[in-house]
């Protein structure tokens, strides 16, 4: 009798554990979706470690997790918002050069003037003839153009990627002709799926002196870099293209 009883009793707590007793769902699973990157951002390995970015011709970052953009408004005070404001409303974020901020850093637009410094307005704009002349990168598609997209605190590389070239405008009529020229055709902003990451200790040397000092001229380090509450990181020497 007693074992009947006993059993009754499992059974009924078996019954009710089906519907109530499942663990919670993991929390890194409910979050998987705010590590994907952006559209506009270059590609890069272990998107899920990185979470800021900085925008060095625009002043702005932005939080990958929280899907916000910081930038500075009146006052000096931080604005986070969905969009960029509305002085860069009309930014192509796909063409522009991003720098993917060290995984251990939080709120990194606390630190500003490091980050103004160091990555000054076009400070990449070197890059590309470096690795051309140098033979760094070779193996670019015909009609293509090789874009310096990204630095990445994280590896100390910059990430190139290409994209056709703009197309030569068509010749102008000769005086006396009446027929239209046809304007020239709209550039292509889709880039090639070959990626090449480029360790900065390869262009640094032919980098101007002044700026060898800095991370944009010299590579990242951390014993320059501002000081802030670390967070937990998760788990060859030429521009080698990848897929």
């Amino acid at each position: 009798m007693k074992r009947t009883i006993l059993f009754f009793i499992l059974a009924i707590g078996l019954t009710t554990c089906i519907g109530s007793c499942v663990p919670p769902p993991d929390n890194d699973s409910m979050d998987v979706q705010n590590y994907v990157p952006p559209p506009w951002a270059p590609p890069y390995d272990n998107v899920s470690t990185i979470r800021y970015y900085y925008l060095p011709d625009y002043e702005m970052y932005y939080d990958v997790w929280d899907r916000q953009f910081w930038y500075m408004g009146d006052g000096d005070a931080w604005i986070s918002s969905a969009v960029p404001p509305s002085q860069d409303a009309s930014v192509d974020l796909g063409s522009s050069f991003v720098v993917l901020i060290d995984r251990d850093m939080d709120h990194p637009w606390e630190h500003h003037d490091y980050y103004r410094q160091n990555y000054p307005n076009h400070g990449y704009d070197n890059y590309r003839d470096i690795v051309v002349k140098n033979r760094i990168v070779t193996n670019i598609a015909p009609n293509h153009e090789l874009v310096p997209r990204a630095f990445n605190e994280n590896t100390n590389r910059v990430t190139f990627m290409q994209r056709p070239s703009i197309p030569t405008p068509p010749p102008q009529p000769q005086r006396g002709q009446d027929h239209p020229v046809p304007p020239p055709p709209m550039v292509n902003q889709r880039y090639h799926q070959v990626v090449h990451e480029v360790p900065m200790k390869n262009i640094s040397p032919s980098m101007p002196e002044a700026s060898r000092k800095l991370n944009y001229g010299g590579g990242y380090s951390k014993t320059r870099a501002p000081q802030n509450n670390p967070k937990p990181a998760a788990g060859n020497d030429r521009g080698e293209g990848r897929r």
